[in-house]
């Protein structure tokens, strides 16, 4: 019955089925969060700026959906300041005094960029019936950016830049930041096939915990290092990955993205037109050429943290998964991290109600 409601297979299609029914919870618990005396929570105003209290008539639906998010993937209150966070028994502790002590909300910015409107079917910004089965794998890393943003109460924004005619359109990225970045803090990029790999983790815990001070631009993870020598540069230095870059607004961020934005054109570096269509793009330009006039101002992120899959030995990113490698993996990875965090409450709330809900039948008698 459930099944045919679906219009799937039984056999074959356990994911995809379990993945729909935890749409109906999702959507049952909206309906609660909805009918239930609002708890203090935290809003921003129109100068994004927290303040606490109980969302009012004009934000309650998207407090509604802010507090549902919280609900189902940040149990436990995950703090900005939290002094340690633990993944497979390796701990990663923050500095004494941390820079970020409270919630930025809409000073910052999730940013995708791309030059694919997304609007086909099984895709992201298609205006019909949505069917998670179908849908393709970078609108899946597309939702999972809108998702954290929506958890933790930043801004979001999709850039669909134009196509190049004489380059990769990879090179969108320098300008779409620096345009996007006049109105935040912070601007965090993220590819399609890249997602945050612990959505209850806020990104200001992420800043303190790389120590995003003042001085930094920019900051990208490493790519690995090899023998092969295909992610080094001409120095032998290993490149940095832009498939996730954190953007910090300052005049020096906004020269920095320019240089970039014009490496091709020979005129301060020249050769770095060799860059506009062999790989990697502006990923070789930058780190070729942009980042020798700027090291001070960089910030060099560990591979293992922020780069990378969790089955990849050399670079798991514990913190970032970039599935360049098996891009496939951005849906499933996705898919199931949403089914793991709603079906962990259910069962995490029948446990707590466990002695209300067990009846013990000592005699298989009708009484």
């Amino acid at each position: 019955m459930i099944a045919r409601l679906f219009g799937m297979q039984t056999a074959g299609n356990t994911r995809n089925l379990l993945l729909s029914l935890s749409v109906i919870l999702l959507v049952s618990t909206l309906g609660y969060f909805a009918y239930q005396s609002p708890a203090r929570d935290c809003v921003f105003d129109s100068q994004h700026k927290p303040t606490y209290g109980s969302p009012t008539s004009t934000n309650s639906d998207s407090i509604t959906l802010h507090q549902v998010l919280q609900f189902v993937y940040n149990p436990t209150k995950f703090s900005i300041t939290q002094p340690s966070f633990t993944n497979n028994g390796v701990q990663y502790r923050l500095p004494s005094n941390p820079r970020f002590q409270k919630p930025l909300g809409k000073e910052i910015c999730i940013l995708d960029i791309d030059t694919r409107p997304f609007t086909n079917e099984n895709q992201i910004m298609h205006d019909g019936p949505f069917v998670w089965s179908g849908l393709d794998r970078y609108s899946a890393g597309i939702m999972s950016h809108f998702t954290y943003a929506n958890i933790h109460g930043y801004d979001y924004k999709f850039v669909r830049a134009a196509n190049f005619t004489d380059r990769s359109p990879t090179w969108i990225k320098p300008s779409a930041i620096a345009n996007v970045l006049k109105n935040y803090k912070f601007v965090v990029f993220l590819d399609a096939d890249a997602t945050v790999n612990h959505m209850q983790i806020p990104m200001e815990w992420l800043f303190n915990y790389w120590d995003i001070n003042e001085k930094i631009s920019l900051a990208m993870a490493l790519d690995p290092d090899g023998p092969e020598g295909v992610n080094n540069d001409t120095n032998g230095r290993v490149y940095t990955n832009t498939g996730f870059i954190i953007a910090q607004q300052s005049a020096r961020t906004q020269e920095i993205l320019r240089a970039w934005d014009e490496c091709p054109s020979d005129t301060r570096y020249p050769g770095c037109s060799t860059w506009k269509k062999p790989r990697f793009h502006e990923q070789s330009a930058f780190g070729s050429y942009v980042r020798y006039d700027y090291d001070e101002n960089v910030k060099e992120l560990p591979c293992t943290e922020a780069n990378g899959e969790p089955d990849y030995e050399k670079c798991p990113g514990v913190f970032i998964s970039h599935f360049w490698w098996r891009t496939d993996n951005v849906k499933r990875y996705y898919g199931d991290y949403a089914l793991q965090s709603l079906t962990e409450r259910l069962q995490n709330a029948l446990i707590n109600r466990k002695e209300e809900i067990v009846r013990v039948q000592s005699k298989n008698e009708i009484e």
